[in-house]
């Protein structure tokens, strides 16, 4: 390996390092959406909120740290076509916070319109956010892999893409759900336009985790 070639590896697995930061907040985003959804099956409007509250700030935070890693990667310090993939990875990872977010605001807009929704229908968007938060916990697991063992990122990165698949089943299990009870029941076509977007949301989030996945695979291979 040239001294260039070992310098730009070095300087890569330090931005990796900071994309590990990046992903610490972004798991919180997703914890904070999960503990929101409990609150709320809980019937604890106060703790929903105050959740919520978690949830807006923490991907503000993730949002700054994702600038900063943007900006010095501009700087051209390492190889245009590894920066092309980090560059990759921490807008794909950015998305995860945004979608999970918007999840989160589009309940709050459920409390603050003084709906309420069934146990079943929270039940199983809850399920959903628990994958989330599992698959954004093995974005982190994967990313820190690129930096010493490229196996076992290859090998967390299908574990991702299984979880992806699974919550695409969870998905239409929710969907029928929600269509059924908006069919079957008087219910505020506000609540179920708003209760697909939150399915519709959480999954998105996870097609994102599964989209970091696929970056960390193109990483390995380089590496």
């Amino acid at each position: 390996m040239s001294t260039w070639a070992w310098i730009s590896r070095r300087i890569e697995k330090d931005f990796l390092k900071m994309s590990v930061g990046h992903v610490d907040m972004i798991i919180k985003v997703a914890e904070g959406l999960l503990e929101m959804i409990r609150c709320m099956k809980q019937g604890k409007r106060d703790c929903a909120v105050k959740a919520y509250e978690k949830v807006f700030n923490d991907e503000r935070e993730a949002d700054n740290i994702k600038r900063k890693i943007i900006t010095e990667l501009s700087k051209g310090i390492i190889h245009p076509i590894n920066r092309e993939e980090l560059i990759r990875l921490v807008l794909s990872a950015d998305d995860v916070a945004a979608y999970s977010k918007a999840s989160a605001r589009r309940l709050l807009v459920v409390l603050n319109l003084g709906l309420s929704i069934d146990e079943e229908t929270l039940t199983i968007i809850e399920k959903m956010a628990e994958r989330n938060f599992e698959a954004t916990r093995r974005i982190k697991e994967a990313i820190e892999a690129l930096i010493k063992d490229v196996k076992k990122a290859l090998r967390v990165a299908d574990v991702i893409e299984r979880i992806e698949e699974e919550v695409d089943d969870i998905r239409m299990e929710a969907l029928e759900l929600v269509l059924s009870k908006c069919h079957k029941e008087i219910r505020s076509i506000s609540l179920c336009i708003l209760l697909k977007d939150v399915v519709d949301s959480i999954e998105d989030s996870v097609d994102r985790c599964e989209d970091v996945a696929d970056v960390v695979r193109s990483i390995a291979v380089l590496s």
